[in-house]
């Protein structure tokens, strides 16, 4: 497959992450919306719909997941890519003047919706763009899933950051808020052009297994994604609060975009270094234990009076993050093997609980200081040695069982 395919391939993927970070750059705008139309607590409404969203995204990896088996992993692209660009026109055209009470209903609907596509659209990208690859490539195919979540993330903080400096606050709260998401909607139409156009990848034949839903490869996938997706929440969708709270004056409105960019570029290096001289679990490895040393110290500095000190500090926490972030994928994509069950159940399961409630965590301790932050950072560190530890008595097991027979 042509890196051009690629990057067709991941452009589903980042509008996905466009769509999620839309919502939270639009949230103030939604929370008044949501109390003009006689809605109590609007920000609590605004922001229960975006944890219960990841309640339904295990379902959907499984459902999608089964239908990629059946039907092949290029029809499923364009399936996640259908029902995101149903569910954000819907959300764009809401007629809210006349939903009353209900418009808080419709918009749970529709950003589940959306949810249950993402649960299918994450693994199916890893398991599409890393079956065929070769060797010395899987690193920056892997950094390149996760980097377009970053592009999408960054496209939509900064739309919404422009429209916020041109328009009023009426003209927001009348249209504003709606033109981010037409623009998610026509690239994810764009998106949806090209996915139709990729080459058909057959389904994998498989032996008869056992079905299970909750069988050790799921249980491993979810370990090793819980640092994956604390590091993600905390550098992306957290970075508003940290940026909040950072001692940095005007700097704050821009801290989540120049985050997000030093993180790209971090993960550029990394995959390009990991295909020449590594490879993605050994990367991954030395990314989880650098986190695990010195994610308390880092962010203890992130409280420091001194811009050079918080700089450094951050700069140092991107590379760990990239060197966890730019392997995850290859990493999920060996130990699922050809499960693609097993992966969108074990990613989204992980990504559900901890990335779900990763901003809330990180907004209730920060007041106390960024060294606790830094502990639950560092804390999700732990699952990889659990992973690694179970998978060891498993072999074992499985060793023991083999000599009986």
């Amino acid at each position: 497959m042509r890196w051009k395919q690629r990057i067709a391939v991941v452009a589903g993927n980042a509008m996905e992450y466009y769509d999620i970070a839309v919502y939270a750059a639009i949230s103030g705008w939604l929370s008044v919306l949501f109390e003009q139309h006689g809605v109590r607590h609007g920000s609590a409404m605004v922001w229960g719909i975006f944890a219960l969203r990841f309640l339904i995204r295990p379902l959907g990896g499984i459902l999608i997941a089964r239908y990629a088996e059946k039907k092949g992993r290029k029809a499923a692209l364009i399936v996640t890519s259908s029902l995101t660009g149903v569910a954000t026109f819907a959300m764009a055209f809401m007629p809210v003047n006349f939903a009353g009470h209900a418009v808080v209903f419709a918009f749970l609907l529709l950003q589940m919706l959306q949810a249950f596509s993402f649960g299918g659209e994450y693994p199916t990208v890893i398991n599409y763009l890393l079956r065929d690859a070769r060797q010395n490539e899987s690193a920056r195919i892997s950094a390149l899933i996760v980097g377009s979540s970053l592009v999408g993330v960054v496209a939509s903080l900064s739309i919404v950051l422009v429209l916020n400096m041109v328009l009023s606050d009426s003209q927001m709260l009348e249209y504003g808020w709606r033109i981010p998401l037409l623009i998610g909607g026509l690239n994810v139409v764009i998106c949806f052009w090209f996915r139709t156009r990729l080459p058909f990848q057959a389904p994998e034949a498989r032996a008869k297994r056992r079905r299970s839903l909750l069988n050790k490869h799921v249980l491993l996938i979810f370990m090793l994604t819980i640092t994956g997706s604390v590091v993600f929440y905390v550098q992306n969708m957290a970075s508003t609060l940290i940026g909040n709270a950072l001692l940095i004056g005007e700097l704050k409105a821009f801290y989540p975009i120049i985050n997000s960019l030093l993180l790209m570029l971090m993960l550029a290096a990394v995959a390009i270094w990991v295909d020449k001289f590594s490879d993605p679990q050994k990367a991954y490895n030395r990314g989880v234990v650098s986190l695990l040393l010195l994610a308390i110290p880092l962010y203890w500095l992130m409280d420091s009076q001194s811009w050079l000190v918080m700089a450094l500090a951050a700069l140092v926490l991107s590379f760990i993050s990239a060197l966890i972030l730019a392997n995850l994928a290859a990493v999920l994509w060996q130990t699922a093997g050809d499960r693609d069950v097993a992966l969108g159940l074990g990613y989204n399961l992980a990504s559900s609980i901890f990335g779900g409630l990763t901003p809330a965590i990180i907004n209730a301790v920060i007041p106390y200081g960024f060294v606790y932050a830094g502990l639950y950072v560092a804390l999700s560190a732990l699952p990889l040695f659990l992973a690694y530890r179970f998978h060891a008595k498993w072999n074992e097991d499985g060793e023991t069982l083999a000599a009986n027979k």
